[in-house]
C-alpha cells in the first residue's frame, strides 16, 4: 500500500511513471487535502456484460471499485479481490418498436440521461461535502486518519467512455 506521493527518477534524471502515487495528479491533490489527511484515490473500472442470446439479447453493466493506494501488480491480480462490484447497470435495448411516436433519437436520449443519473446517485456520496473535507477512518496500525476520497480514474472501453462521457462515439474521444 502507499499512502504518500513519490517523483521516480532514472539514472538519466528523466521521471519515471509507474503507480498512480508517481503522477503530477497525486502531488496537485495532495496540497488541495487539510494538512495531515491521506488521499484515497478511487478507480472504478467497468465492462459491458453479454448474458444471453436466447431471450432478448440481455446485457449488464458491471462498476467495478478499488483504490489507488494498493500497488498495481497486486490490484490488477484477479485472486487478491481488490476491484470489488458496486453496481449492476442494465443496459437499455437499442429501440423499442412497440412505443409510436418515440423517435430512435429521443429513446437514445433518453437512456444516457437515465444511466447518467443512476451513476449520479451511486457516485453522489464522493461529492458530499463532509467526504471532501475528510472522513476519520481506522488504519491497518490502528491509528485514526483522516482519509479524504477522491475519483481519480475511470477503467473503460470507447463505448462506455463515449456512454460515460455523452460523446458521439464514432469521434475520436480527446478531438
Amino acid at each position: 500500500m502507499v499512502w504518500e506521493p513519490v517523483k521516480v527518477f532514472n539514472k538519466d534524471s528523466e521521471r519515471i511513471y509507474s503507480e498512480l502515487n508517481t503522477t503530477s495528479w497525486w502531488w496537485d491533490e495532495q496540497c488541495n487535502i487539510p494538512v495531515g489527511s491521506m488521499l484515497i484515490p478511487i478507480l472504478l473500472a467497468s465492462d459491458q456484460t453479454h448474458l444471453t442470446n436466447y431471450s432478448g439479447d440481455k446485457k449488464l453493466w458491471p462498476l467495478y471499485m478499488s483504490i489507488g493506494n494498493i500497488k498495481s501488480t497486486v490490484r490488477n491480480k484477479p485472486t487478491i479481490n481488490t476491484w470489488i462490484p458496486i453496481a449492476l447497470l442494465l443496459v437499455p435495448p437499442k429501440q423499442l418498436h412497440k412505443i409510436p411516436n418515440y423517435s430512435m433519437e429521443t429513446q437514445e436520449l433518453d437512456a444516457l440521461q437515465i444511466t447518467h443519473e443512476i451513476l449520479s446517485h451511486i457516485l453522489s456520496p464522493l461529492a458530499d461535502a463532509k467526504t471532501q473535507e475528510g472522513i476519520e477512518m481506522v488504519c491497518c496500525d490502528e491509528n485514526i486518519c483522516r482519509c479524504v476520497p477522491k475519483l481519480s480514474a475511470w477503467l473503460a472501453d470507447h463505448m462506455e467512455n463515449a456512454t460515460i462521457h455523452g460523446i458521439a462515439s464514432n469521434r475520436c474521444s480527446i478531438c
